[in-house]
């Protein structure tokens, strides 16, 4: 198979116990912020002026510490108490199959993180105790923006991530491109860029939910992909599209 070589480089290099701690998809999460953020906070302080450096580096290590911090702390306690030990396979997934099973757990994730993003903003109890958090912060928005959140809005969205793909028994390397995916695609949409051949009709636009933190109706609530905002009737195309 051909993603074989890769999945036993990972296994060789992280060891079967990483993938046996059920929250192994951290990592690749704690990668893709660092990485995204260091590539956004160039194009703010340095290229577009929109945000100063020591704003960013003070933002940044904030964010990063607190990942880092909560997933070392958790992935000690799996290895002090084995609680929920996950099997580790030694076959990587056909190509295909990895490729099917992440777009329906892209498809599943907007479903239910649509669902809950609508809720924070439908119940006012929940707005004024957790979402409140997130729409603190003013426009424009920066890729640090996606991470301020209440713990208890952080630990949903988790789970309207990755309860589904942990539950059905997805292979370790499906869930770690799929968290890379859907963190990639959810720091775009806090971005505040908007790309030319960014694809918009399959992804947030980050002009869209700058829009979302500027209104006080709840439009487009979508940040895993944009079909839902368009299938529930909170679309609207901002100005700039």
């Amino acid at each position: 198979m051909i993603l074989q070589p890769l999945w036993d480089r990972l296994l060789a290099t992280l060891g079967a116990d990483f993938f046996a701690f059920p929250l192994y998809f951290l990592m690749t999460i704690v990668v893709v912020v660092a990485a995204t953020g260091i590539f956004y906070s160039v194009l703010d302080t340095c290229v577009h002026h929109r945000v100063s450096v020591r704003v960013v580096v003070l933002d940044g290590l904030k964010v990063m510490s607190g990942y880092i911090a909560a997933a070392a702390l958790l992935y000690l306690g799996f290895l002090e108490t084995r609680l929920a030990e996950l099997d580790v396979p030694a076959q990587a997934p056909a190509l295909p199959v990895l490729v099917f099973h992440v777009s329906a757990f892209m498809v599943i994730g907007e479903l239910l993180t649509y669902g809950w993003h609508r809720l924070e903003h439908g119940s006012r109890l929940v707005f004024d105790k957790v979402h409140y958090l997130h729409h603190s912060v003013d426009n424009p928005l920066t890729v640090w923006t996606n991470f301020v959140v209440h713990p208890v809005e952080g630990l949903m969205v988790l789970a309207c991530l990755y309860v589904v793909p942990l539950a059905v028994g997805a292979h370790p390397l499906t869930v770690m491109v799929y968290a890379a995916v859907n963190t990639t695609v959810m720091v775009v949409t806090h971005s505040g860029y908007d790309f030319r051949f960014y694809p918009t009709w399959l992804f947030p636009a980050a002009s869209g939910h700058e829009l979302h933190h500027s209104e006080r109706r709840p439009t487009n609530l979508s940040v895993i992909m944009s079909f839902g905002d368009r299938l529930f009737g909170t679309y609207v195309k901002p100005r700039s599209n």
